[in-house]
């Protein structure tokens, strides 16, 4: 009952490690960096009302310098990606690493900066500034991991997803022996994705709909292929190690095939999504940067 083919195991492992980066939560690293940064905003949150430090004097003065630089270092990641002379400049995806790190890191030491306090209007105006950038770009990393494989992988495109789910209905060939129907029900939940292209806001709740349908379209199908798998073992007399291989495998692939679904049900909807966020995010930016430099002229002025 085993309907391994030696030859698309390689391309069956690589599958799976290319969409579980779509759907993992967080890596080691993130995890640990996580961390970092809720015991920084936890110890200043504490310490906020003992005035260890000041945002005039000393450390305090000087995690407002070193946040407002992050954040203005953030450019380096956009103008990497456009100016030519800088093309030789590491791989971009290193860039995005650091932009995604100081973007996270420069709000922070600002936050730490200011004490928790909102000080003068022009402080509370750059504060808000950059909170608001912050959160945006939050939203732009979510809606990003969307139309790519993880934060780090390459950008997600329609046919080639396409093709990795015609390659998965080929290699699902004894889980559709033992439920046949799952054959065409997958195929007509495929279609109606591909009939629910749209970026408006009731093309969110029907891709939202079709998600939750396709939870339990799989399980369903899941069930029924395990109830009658067992059947066939008992009468077929396998080992619990032929049964347990075969189990998982076919589990796996139609676990691969929901999650390339779900990518396909999120393409287009995130790609609009994210197109008009970048319409949104860089007036916020500027704005954030005209404030931060009236914050500090109005420090060092006045």
């Amino acid at each position: 009952m085993n309907n391994d083919r030696s030859e698309t195991i390689p391309q069956i492992a690589a599958l799976y490690s290319r969409y579980s980066k779509s759907f993992r939560f967080a890596s080691a690293n993130a995890f640990v960096f996580t961390l970092l940064v809720v015991f920084l905003l936890y110890t200043g949150w504490i310490n906020r009302a003992e005035k260890i430090w000041t945002p005039e004097h000393g450390l305090g003065y000087y995690l407002g310098i070193v946040g407002g630089t992050l954040m203005l270092l953030l450019l380096l990641y956009p103008l990497r990606k456009r100016i030519k002379w800088m093309n030789n400049w590491l791989p971009v995806r290193y860039w995005f690493q650091t932009h995604m790190i100081f973007g996270v890191l420069g709000p922070v030491l600002i936050l730490l900066h200011s004490s928790y306090n909102l000080g003068s209007l022009n402080g509370q105006v750059a504060l808000f500034s950059m909170l608001t950038v912050a959160i945006s770009g939050l939203f732009g990393r979510y809606i990003y991991v969307k139309i790519h494989y993880g934060l780090y992988g390459s950008k997600a495109a329609f046919e080639e997803i396409r093709t990795d789910s015609e390659f998965l209905n080929i290699n699902m060939g004894m889980l559709f022996s033992l439920v046949p129907e799952a054959k065409t029900q997958l195929a007509n939940y495929e279609e109606e994705i591909l009939a629910s292209v749209n970026h408006s806001v009731s093309g969110y709740f029907r891709r939202t709909r079709i998600r939750l349908k396709g939870n339990r379209l799989y399980k369903q199908i899941s069930d029924q292929y395990k109830r009658r798998f067992r059947r066939v073992a008992v009468k077929q007399k396998l080992t619990k190690r032929e049964y347990r291989h075969a189990l998982t495998h076919n589990i796996r692939l139609l676990s691969m095939h929901k999650r390339v679904l779900l990518k396909l049900n999120d393409l287009n909807y995130y790609e609009r999504l994210f197109s008009a966020w970048h319409i949104l995010h860089l007036p916020l930016f500027i704005m954030m940067v005209i404030t931060g430099l009236i914050h500090i002229y109005a420090v060092h002025v006045y």
